[in-house]
């Protein structure tokens, strides 16, 4: 890591050079639900819903963005799964999960999604070339391992701005997805 690129990161994240177990904002309770019960409570608690973030930027969440969150792949041939497919059967309860593999981090932590974008610690502009979005909304959390919650965001043809994806990485990975100097910051 570049010495100017480390520097802005101890800056910005003073906690995480700070102390080798830096204790972060307390993390929300991990969610034990498989892929079913998890498109449910997401249905009900998350799609189709609008978040604000603290500079009163709206941030939707849509329904067919729920096999992305998961990162969820066909487990024949690790390509991503067809989004209307994987919703199709699920809304008829006709899901097999033995046809698909995913991130556990991913769907352990994806009900920390709203409350990552309405009480963030920083916003930074996209710096991973793959990764669709042009913001990312970073949060540090008191948990062993990979303890930052990344959540992506762009705007779509309709203007709204949405979720594209999120995932949890190590204090050591931030830089491979943010640009710095951060959009916005907690003061």
């Amino acid at each position: 890591m570049g010495e100017e690129l480390k520097a802005q990161l101890e800056r910005l994240y003073p906690e995480l050079v700070s102390t080798p177990c830096s204790p972060g904002a307390k993390h929300p309770p991990y969610s034990d639900l498989n892929i079913e019960e998890s498109y449910e409570r997401f249905c009900l608690e998350m799609a189709q819903r609008d978040y604000t973030d603290e500079r009163g930027t709206v941030i939707s969440i849509l329904e067919e963005n729920f096999p992305k969150l998961l990162n969820l792949k066909l487990a024949s041939n690790d390509k991503n799964a067809k989004a209307s497919k994987v919703l199709e059967t699920l809304r008829k309860g006709t899901f097999d999960a033995s046809l698909y593999k995913y991130e556990r981090d991913r769907i352990t932590t994806l009900f920390w999604i709203p409350q990552l974008i309405c009480d963030c610690d920083a916003i930074h502009p996209n710096g991973h070339a793959k990764i669709q979005g042009d913001e990312v909304y970073v949060k540090l959390y008191d948990k062993a391992g990979a303890k930052i919650k990344l959540v992506f965001a762009d705007s779509t043809y309709a203007g709204l701005r949405v979720v594209t994806t999120s995932f949890l990485v190590t204090p050591e990975r931030l830089c491979k997805f943010v640009k710095f100097p951060p959009i916005w910051n907690k003061k």
